[in-house]
C-alpha cells in the first residue's frame, strides 16, 4: 500500500522494509529492558496486541493522510535523491513506527509471561518462535492466495487487526483465569535447564560474540532472501503468488528449524558451540545450492511433464514450488535454529533473562535490516548473485569458526582443517556461472548476449534460433526485433501523435526495447519524457538501436529513471499525449499501472485536449474485460483500435472528423513518418479503428473494475470467468470516401 505513495524503485521499498523493521527492533529492544521489571508481562503482551490492531486500522488513514504531504514534500526536495529517500522514510516511520515497535515488544513479554509458569527457557523460546513464524507463514500464503484477490488490502487489514485484537482479549482472558503465577510456578524445570541454570553464565566477552554472531545471522538470512528472490525469480513466472510461495517457503523453514532446535538442547552442553556448527552448516548449505540451481529449470520442466499431473494440479504451479523448496527450505531450516539455540547460551546461569532475550532479537532484526539494504544496493550490483551468495556463505563460515574457537583451539588439526574446508567448499561458488546455466535452462532456444544484474531487476538481451533479438526483465519479455512486434509497439507511439492535432508534450511509462519512444522521437515539433523503472533497461536499449531510432541519442527525449506512477503522482506537469509501453497485467506490481486511481492520475496529468493511449491484451480473456471497464470508468469517451487492443481516452468527448485527421497528415513530414508503420494517410489510420464506448462495454458486460485495493489483474486467480459476447469490428477507413466519419 505504501508503494503506491512511495513508488516501486529500490530505494522505496528498502526505506518502508527498513522502518517496519526498524521498529521491530526498537520494540524487541525497549520491551527486554521491561520484561524482567514489569509484574505481569502477559497483560504488557496482550495491551501490545490490541494496540497494534487498532494501529493497523490507523495506518489506513494515515497513509491518505500522508500522500498530499510526501507530494509536497518531494517537490521541496528538488532533484536530491539523497533528500527523497529520507523524505519516504520519515513518511513511512510516521506511519509505520508505532505499530512495528509493539510488534517487536510481544517476544521479550511472552516470553518472559511463559517463564512465570516454566523455566524452560530454550524450549519456550524454541515453541513461541516456531509457532509465530509458522503463523507469519500461513498469513504470507492466505493472505496472497485468498485475501487481498477476494477482499483488497483493507479488508485483509481489518481482518489482521481482529486477530490481534483477539489475541490480546485471549491473553488478558489467560491472565484472569489463572491469577498470578509465582516466579517459578508450578511446572516443571526441564533436564536442559538444569544444565542452564547450573553452569555460570557466560562471560561478557563471550556474550558478546553471541549476540554479535547474531546480527550476523539477521544478516546473512535477509541478504540470502533478497539474492534468492532475485535468482528465483528468473525462473518462476514473476506474478503475485510466487513472491507469497518464496516468502511463505522461507518463514516455514525458519518455524521448521526452531521447532528442531528443541532436539538438539538435550543433547548439549555446550550451546556456543552449537551455535558455531550450525553458522557453519548454513554457509556451507548456501555454497552447495549455488551448485543445484543452475539444474532447477529441467527439473521443472521434468516435472511439468509426468503424466497426470497437469490433472491433479496446476503443473507450472507446483514445479514452480518445488523449486523453491528445493533450494530455500534446507537453508532457512538451518537459519531457524539459530534463535532459540543463541537464546539457551545466552541464557545460561540466569534466571532473569528478559532484557537479554530482547536485545537478542534486537540485534538479529537490525542486522536483517542492513543485509537486506547491503544486498540490494551493493552485492548484487557489485558482485553479482553469485558471487554475493558465496561472499555470505564465507561470512557464514567465519562466524561458525570464531564461535567454535574454544574447542577448535584445543584440536590444532581441527582448528587447521576448518578454514581448508571452507576454501574447498566456496571454490565452486567462485568458478560456476550459476546465472548462465540457469538462462540456457530457461531458453533453451536462444543465445544470451549481455546480462546486469542491476539494483531492481535482472535485465537480459539475447538472440533466438530464428533471428530476432528479445529483451527481458528476469524470465519476462520486454520487447523484440521481429517485425510484428515492433509495429505494434511503434502503433502506441504513433497513433495518439497523428490524432492529436498539435502535440508539445509527451509521456511515455516504460521504455522496453524503446520502439514507443523511438516512434514519438521522430516528431521533431514534440518534446518527450520516458519514465523508466530499471536503469538496466536503459544501457539495454542499445541493443535495439535498428527499431528504436537511436532513441536515447535523440535531443527531443528525456529519460528519467523513476517509478512511472509516482512520475505523475508528484511532477504536477501536463502532457499532451501520455502511452506506455506493454506492460503484462498479470505480473506482480503492475496492478499499480491499471487501477482506477493510476488511470485518474494519467487523466489528470493530461492538457484540455490531451490523449491517454492504453494497451489491452485482448487474447486474455480473464483480464482484458477487467482492464477495459476501469480504462471506460475513468474515461468514459474512449475509443478502440487494432481489434480492441489499443484504447483511445480524452479527458472530453472525441470529436474528430475525417477532415481534421486529414489536416495532420498535410503537415510537413507527419505523412512520411506515418508510412512507416503502414498509415500513410487518414484512411490508412481509420482503417485501424474497431468501435467506440457503447460498443464496448457491451461487448465485455457488466463487472468488477481493477482499483488500488483489490488489483485482480495481479491476483488473477480471484477474478471472475465471463465469456465475452460476439463483436464485428468496425473498420471507417474503408468506407466511401465522400462518407464523413465522425468519433462519438
Amino acid at each position: 500500500m505504501l508503494s503506491l505513495v512511495f513508488g516501486v524503485t529500490i530505494y522505496a521499498i528498502s526505506v518502508v522494509l527498513a522502518s517496519f523493521m526498524g521498529g521491530l527492533a526498537l520494540g524487541s529492544f525497549a520491551a527486554g529492558k521491561l520484561a524482567d521489571r514489569v509484574e505481569r508481562p502477559l497483560v504488557c503482551y496482550a495491551v501490545c496486541e490490541i494496540a497494534v490492531g487498532l494501529l493497523g486500522v490507523a495506518s489506513l488513514w494515515a497513509i491518505k493522510e500522508i500522500t498530499p504531504l510526501y507530494v509536497t514534500l518531494y517537490n521541496a526536495t528538488g532533484e536530491s535523491a539523497a533528500l527523497a529517500t529520507f523524505t519516504r522514510w520519515l513518511l513511512a516511520s510516521a506511519v509505520l513506527v508505532a505499530p512495528t515497535t509493539l510488534m517487536g515488544a510481544t517476544l521479550p513479554f511472552i516470553v518472559k509471561a511463559s517463564l512465570e509458569h516454566f523455566l524452560n527457557l530454550g524450549e519456550n523460546v524454541s515453541l513461541l518462535y516456531a509457532v509465530n513464524t509458522a503463523g507469519a507463514a500461513l498469513g504470507t500464503v492466505v493472505t496472497g492466495f485468498v485475501l487481498v484477490g477476494n477482499l483488497g488490502f483493507q479488508a485483509s487489514v481489518f481482518i489482521a487487526a481482529t486477530m490481534n485484537i483477539s489475541a490480546g482479549g485471549l491473553a488478558f482472558a489467560l491472565v484472569a483465569l489463572s491469577g498470578r503465577p509465582a516466579l517459578k510456578g508450578t511446572g516443571s524445570l526441564s533436564s536442559v535447564d538444569h544444565q542452564r541454570l547450573s553452569r555460570p553464565p557466560l562471560p561478557p566477552g563471550l556474550t558478546t560474540i553471541v549476540l554479535a554472531s547474531m546480527a550476523v545471522s539477521g544478516f546473512c538470512a535477509l541478504a540470502y532472501e533478497v539474492i534468492w528472490f532475485r535468482i528465483l525469480d528468473l525462473i518462476l513466472n514473476g506474478t503475485a503468488y510466487a513472491f507469497s510461495i518464496m516468502l511463505g517457503t522461507f518463514l516455514v523453514g525458519l518455524s521448521v528449524g526452531s521447532t528442531l532446535s528443541r532436539i538438539i538442547m538435550p543433547q548439549t552442553r555446550n550451546w556456543v558451540a552449537v551455535l558455531g556448527v550450525l553458522e557453519s552448516m548454513i554457509g556451507a548449505q548456501a555454497l552447495l545450492a549455488i551448485l543445484a540451481v543452475g539444474r532447477l529449470p529441467d527439473l521443472r520442466d521434468a516435472l511439468v511433464s509426468l503424466p497426470g499431473l497437469s490433472i491433479m494440479l496446476d503443473g507450472p504451479v507446483f514445479a514452480m514450488a518445488f523449486a523453491v523448496v528445493l533450494v530455500l527450505l534446507p537453508l532457512t531450516i538451518l537459519l531457524g535454529t539459530t534463535f532459540p539455540v543463541a537464546a539457551q547460551a545466552i541464557g545460561q546461569g540466569r534466571e532473569k533473562v528478559g532484557e537479554l532475550i530482547g536485545r537478542l532479537n534486537a540485534v538479529n532484526t537490525f542486522g536483517a535490516i542492513l543485509g537486506s539494504l547491503v544486498a540490494g544496493f551493493w552485492l548484487i550490483p557489485v558482485f553479482g548473485s553469485q558471487h554475493a551468495l558465496t561472499v555470505l556463505a564465507i561470512v557464514n563460515l567465519g562466524t561458525g569458526y570464531v564461535l567454535l574457537w574454544e574447542v577448535l583451539r584445543r584440536h590444532a588439526a581441527y582448528k587447521l582443517a576448518f578454514p581448508v574446508a571452507a576454501l574447498i567448499l566456496a571454490f565452486p561458488g567462485l568458478t560456476s556461472e550459476m546465472v548462465r546455466d540457469l538462462y540456457k535452462g530457461i531458453f533453451k532456444q536462444h543465445q544470451l548476449l549481455w546480462y546486469e544484474e542491476g539494483l531492481e531487476s535482472t535485465v537480459s538481451v539475447h538472440k533466438h534460433d530464428l533471428g530476432y533479438t528479445a529483451l527481458y526483465i528476469n524470465n519476462r519479455g520486454q520487447a523484440s526485433d521481429s517485425p510484428a512486434a515492433v509495429r505494434f509497439h511503434q502503433l502506441l507511439g504513433h497513433l495518439p501523435m497523428l490524432l492529436h492535432p498539435d502535440p508539445k508534450e509527451a509521456l511515455v511509462i516504460g521504455l522496453g526495447g524503446g520502439a514507443t519512444p523511438g516512434a514519438l522521437s521522430q516528431y521533431r515539433d514534440t518534446s518527450t519524457s520516458v519514465v523508466e523503472l530499471s536503469h538496466g533497461i536503459v544501457r539495454a536499449a542499445s541493443y535495439f538501436e535498428g527499431i528504436n531510432n537511436m532513441v536515447l541519442k535523440q535531443p527531443n527525449v528525456r529519460v528519467v529513471v523513476d517509478d512511472g506512477r509516482n512520475h505523475l503522482l508528484v511532477s504536477g506537469k501536463k502532457y499532451d499525449i501520455i502511452t506506455a509501453d506493454i506492460i503484462q497485467a498479470h505480473h506482480a506490481g503492475a496492478g499499480n499501472l491499471y487501477s482506477t486511481e493510476y488511470f485518474e492520475l494519467a487523466k489528470a496529468a493530461l492538457k484540455d485536449d490531451g490523449i491517454m493511449m492504453q494497451w489491452a491484451e485482448r487474447g486474455n480473456t480473464l483480464l482484458y474485460p477487467l482492464v477495459v471497464r476501469t480504462f471506460l470508468r475513468v474515461f468514459p469517451n474512449t475509443t478502440f483500435w487494432c481489434e480492441g487492443s489499443l484504447m483511445v481516452g480524452t479527458t472530453s468527448p472525441q470529436n474528430w472528423t475525417l477532415q481534421q485527421i486529414e489536416q495532420r497528415f498535410a503537415k510537413p513530414g507527419i505523412a512520411d513518418i506515418a508510412q512507416r508503420v503502414g498509415m500513410g494517410s487518414a484512411r490508412d489510420l481509420l482503417s485501424h479503428y474497431s468501435g467506440d464506448a457503447t460498443k464496448f462495454k457491451d461487448y465485455v458486460g457488466d463487472g468488477p473494475i481493477l482499483t488500488d485495493d483489490r488489483p485482480l489483474t495481479e491476483y488473477f486467480q480471484a477474478a471472475p470467468h465471463i465469456t465475452l459476447k460476439s463483436i464485428q469490428w468496425s473498420s471507417p477507413g474503408r468506407q466511401d470516401n465522400n462518407c464523413p466519419f465522425v468519433f462519438r
